[in-house]
């Protein structure tokens, strides 16, 4: 037996395993120690039945065969025994063929080289291992990932894989197709790999606009939300200022009195409007029984007092619910002050903004009601403003409610412009 054969047989056997494990690494993985067992126990099954059809049909036959005794096998494997969707499944593999490319090619280039078929192998012995760890290290999580993204993400990072693994096939192994000479055979798969490339950058270049726009989103939430911590902050410590100056009441009483006692009714009378006046500016009102909306509420009536629009606020809301605070805040800060911004701008008789908020069949109703100018536009179901800085609010409210799991509904009818959100108290 020459040493060429030798280390063909054992280049075939190491390619397998190569393939077998990067598929079964980049469909993420053996989880348990039963499935270590089931892939370590029908891979060397997979190689025997392999060994035998190269023995007993020749080579030829065996690579038309290799799908049905490796591919389609490790396709299954993951599946049904490893628990992996079909999708990842099929691209794991293809991808894990397109891989195997890279240390064939360093031992083809080689031996061309060197003009020795067996220094090829030798050197195709010695590369295959350190591929495969590289590949671990670094392509396998970005695989993974990009996969795992989104069906969209998956078709295109399957798409190169997949299709190569059947133009290899159909031109090299069920024809001779690629290797007859013709310049049609000799550029359609650069082609191919160009044309992927386009489709995978433009693709790329999309996704990676909605991922920067995402995280400026979150950007906006974070501060949104510390802001709406600070005004929670802010509106807690005048509560806290307003049952410090009730329970200085009797101070307040002792001076009147004093005013009284030595004759001077009429400042008595100014010290009393000077205490009401205070105590009404920093005394919220009882809305409902949730503090925080007793205190947006209480904060939103004084400002629009102060813009001339007239606010109806209803509230029903109990002391606890499952949405977080700094969220809360942030989501009716955001539709009141757009409220309130909108009808300011109008005629003295259509200043006005209706608030609504309840629990209705486990769910939060939160309503807002505002007359609006003009036609509104709006984009991807959010009013839309050309202006710079206009929108955030809007966005940021849609972002919780599907944060929270909840619905969220803009509409703008009859020059009535309505938000709603429904979110889920369970």
């Amino acid at each position: 037996m020459s040493p060429l054969y030798v280390f063909n047989l054992v280049n075939y056997g190491l390619v397998f395993f190569f393939g077998a494990f990067l598929s079964i690494s980049i469909a993420g993985g053996c989880r348990s120690r039963r499935e270590w067992i089931m892939v370590l126990t029908v891979s060397p099954l997979l190689l025997l039945l392999q060994g035998m059809s190269l023995y007993l049909l020749g080579l030829d036959a065996t690579k038309e065969l290799y799908p049905f005794m490796a591919h389609i096998p490790l396709f299954l494997l993951l599946v049904f025994v490893l628990g992996r969707p079909v999708g990842i499944s099929l691209v794991s593999v293809c991808t894990a063929y397109l891989c195997c490319q890279l240390p064939r090619c360093g031992g083809m280039a080689l031996a061309a080289l060197t003009d020795s078929e067996l220094v090829g192998e030798v050197f195709y012995t010695a590369i295959i291992f350190p591929i495969l760890v590289l590949l671990q290290w670094f392509f396998v999580p970005s695989a993974r990932e990009a996969m795992a993204e989104s069906t969209k993400a998956l078709f295109l990072f399957g798409s190169l894989p997949v299709s190569f693994y059947m133009f290899s096939y159909a031109t090299a192994i069920y024809s001779d197709f690629l290797y007859s000479g013709s310049d049609v055979a000799a550029e359609m798969l650069p082609t191919l790999v160009g044309l992927f490339y386009m489709i995978y950058t433009t693709a790329y270049r999309q996704q990676l606009q909605r991922r920067t726009q995402a995280e400026l989103m979150n950007s906006l939430m974070g501060g949104q939300l510390k802001q709406a911590e600070n005004d929670m902050q802010a509106l807690r410590r005048a509560e806290a200022q307003s049952a410090a100056y009730q329970h200085d009441m009797r101070h307040h009483l002792a001076a009147i009195d004093g005013f009284l006692a030595v004759g001077k009714p009429k400042e008595a009378r100014d010290y009393i409007r000077g205490v009401r006046d205070d105590i009404e500016a920093i005394t919220p009102k009882r809305f409902c029984e949730n503090e925080l909306v007793n205190l947006l509420c209480s904060s939103f009536s004084a400002k629009a007092q102060r813009m001339g629009v007239r606010l109806s606020l209803r509230a029903a809301v109990p002391g606890k619910l499952e949405i977080s605070d700094t969220e809360l805040c942030a989501m009716l800060s955001n539709g009141l002050e757009n409220a309130l911004k909108a009808a300011a701008a109008l005629e003295e008789s259509r200043r006005w903004v209706e608030f609504y908020s309840g629990i209705h069949h486990d769910k939060l109703l939160i309503e807002i009601k505002n007359p609006c100018a003009g036609k509104v536009d709006f984009l991807d179901g959010l009013p839309y403003s050309g202006e710079p800085g206009h929108g955030y609010g809007c966005r940021s409210i849609s972002t919780i409610a599907r944060r929270c799991h909840g619905l969220c509904d803009f509409k703008a009818e009859n020059g009535i412009f309505t938000m709603r959100v429904a979110l889920p108290m369970l």
